[in-house]
């Protein structure tokens, strides 16, 4: 067996961390950096970019160039999530046969496992050159507000990538085990994530080597890539406003604006004021150049974005209510992800929770280094194999009723593993099978939560109305990801069962999306695409 890694597989960048002699250390790669842009492209010549790489011919190729794709993994193409995020992307989105999202990018089409075990590869090249030695197991995080379909969908990209994965693990926990590395630890602790594309709160208890997490929550639709989006689009109508010059359609320049908007953003954590300049970012009516020249405070910044931060405290105290724990019970608030190094948040976190903020982990470093503990725990004896981790469900899981509201089968923060068993009844003579839809999600409402899928229970034996009775046991492990399987209660063999990722019901609507500038004419839909093999 080859070497295990940990990875935080992020929306706008990823690390990898793993554990030599007992001390976890990260991967720096090729240019210096101990991250990696979560960026893939395809280049004017047909070559697949992944990285830096790239990230930096953006500008030039902005349609074939996929960034934030994290935001669309496991997501349904007609869920309500993807019709809140389809105008953001500048890239072609397709719907699959099972409804997925597929990406179109230079006339081939991709799953966003593949664009995902694209990014995996490359961190599990440089890992390789890193150690001089193969590496073929990661434990990978993902955010602790991911649902069932999700988690899937990054388990099926580390195999694409050629990684046993060991364990999906989330975010916030992974944060908790860096944090209590080497300690000896009798704490509640508050992890505050806000990264690239999504925030996660979690309360977690740390005794000695057993991590307990209380309650977990988040917002997969809040993290730095919409304060970068604030930013842009407060530079974008102020050129309009100082020149009558509306570049908002064209991709180049809102590329280049988009990237100089973030950048901004993150300085203006160390100052309070910074300059944005972007040479030639359009002509005029003449044909002459125009320049975007701006000065951005850092108030004007916490003046477009304070919203978004106030969104993420009230998410902390919902969770702290479902927790049962009070403010004075956090023993520290740790806080990980580049976002939250903004000095508003932590100022704003540091009334909420009345004591500043932990800085004893690393926010861009903390998630990999907690994934490499763990995997290193999962694939060597001589890791430390005391070591404990209890973790719950971010959502409720159910099944419709009649009525549309959701017969909740799994509550939300229910600790795990844990099953359920169901009896289901035919509802008509000599019916062969039986159909039950899964649902994740925080709403009574099962149309406003997450279809999981439909499950057919089929090659039942032929009776009258009602006798045939199917016994379904539902599964969910450790890692949050849902498990069914069915037998007769009568004969006692097992009942075949598949799972279909369709439409659901979900109500039609446009079935492509070319992302949210300059969109062409509407056209008739192409046959089925096929995805590429993998890149």
């Amino acid at each position: 067996m080859g070497k295990a890694i940990g990875i935080d597989l992020g929306t706008t960048n990823s690390c990898c961390a793993y554990v030599r002699n007992g001390k976890p250390q990260v991967i720096t790669y090729r240019d210096g950096s101990r991250t990696i842009p979560s960026v893939f492209a395809i280049d004017k010549n047909g070559n697949r970019l992944v990285g830096e790489e790239a990230r930096d011919q953006a500008v030039a190729n902005p349609l074939h160039t996929i960034a934030a794709s994290k935001r669309l993994i496991g997501r349904s193409f007609g869920s309500n999530a993807m019709q809140k995020m389809q105008q953001v992307f500048t890239y072609e989105l397709v719907e699959g046969e099972q409804s997925e999202v597929l990406i179109r990018v230079a006339d081939q089409v991709f799953t966003l496992e593949q664009i995902s075990a694209a990014i995996l590869r490359r961190i599990k090249e440089s890992a390789e050159d890193a150690l001089n030695e193969e590496v073929d197991q990661a434990v990978i995080t993902v955010p602790a507000y991911f649902n069932d379909r999700q988690r899937q969908a990054v388990r099926s990209a580390g195999k694409l990538a050629g990684l046993k994965v060991l364990r999906v693990l989330n975010e916030p926990t992974a944060a908790a085990l860096a944090y209590g590395l080497g300690r000896t630890l009798n704490q509640r602790v508050a992890i505050y994530d806000l990264g690239g594309g999504t925030f996660d709160i979690s309360i977690i208890d740390i005794k000695d080597k057993i991590f307990e997490v209380i309650a977990t929550g988040g917002d997969t639709f809040l993290g730095g890539v919409d304060f970068d989006d604030r930013l842009m689009q407060w530079v974008l109508q102020t050129f309009v406003d100082e020149t009558d010059i509306d570049v908002s359609y064209d991709r180049s320049a809102v590329t280049r604006i988009r990237a100089a908007s973030e950048e901004a953003k993150i300085r203006l954590s160390d100052v309070t004021e910074t300059v944005v300049d972007l040479p030639h970012i359009c002509d005029d009516d003449d044909g002459l150049p125009v320049d975007l020249h701006m000065v951005i405070t850092r108030e004007k910044l916490e003046e477009l974005t304070e919203d978004l931060i106030d969104r993420s405290i009230a998410t902390c105290e919902r969770i702290l209510q479902e927790a049962g724990t009070s403010r004075e019970d956090i023993d520290e608030m740790l806080l990980v992800g580049g976002q939250s190094r903004m000095p508003l948040v932590r100022r704003k976190l540091q009334n909420f929770i009345g004591k500043p903020p932990s800085n004893k982990v690393h926010p861009d470093e903390a998630v990999a280094i907690g994934a490499a503990i763990m995997a290193h725990s999962l694939s060597s004896k001589a890791g430390p194999q005391d070591m404990t981790l209890l973790d719950v469900l971010p959502m409720a899981i159910g099944i419709n009723k009649v009525d549309g509201t959701m017969h909740v089968l799994f509550s939300k923060n229910q600790p795990l593993p844990d099953y359920k068993t169901r009896v289901l009844t035919t509802s008509k003579a000599n019916q062969r099978s039986i159909m039950l839809r899964i649902y994740q999600g925080e709403s009574k409402f099962v149309a406003e939560n997450e279809l999981l899928g439909t499950f057919v229970f089929s090659g039942l034996r032929e009776a009258p109305r009602g006798q045939v009775k199917v016994e379904v046991t539902f599964h969910i492990d450790s890692e949050g990801i849902l498990n069914l399987t069915a037998r007769d209660l009568d004969t006692g063999q097992l009942v075949e069962s598949r799972l279909k990722l369709g439409k659901g019901d979900s109500p039609p609507r446009r079935r492509s999306s070319g992302g949210g500038q300059r969109r062409g004419p509407k056209r008739r839909r192409k046959p089925q695409p096929t995805p590429a093999p993998p890149p």
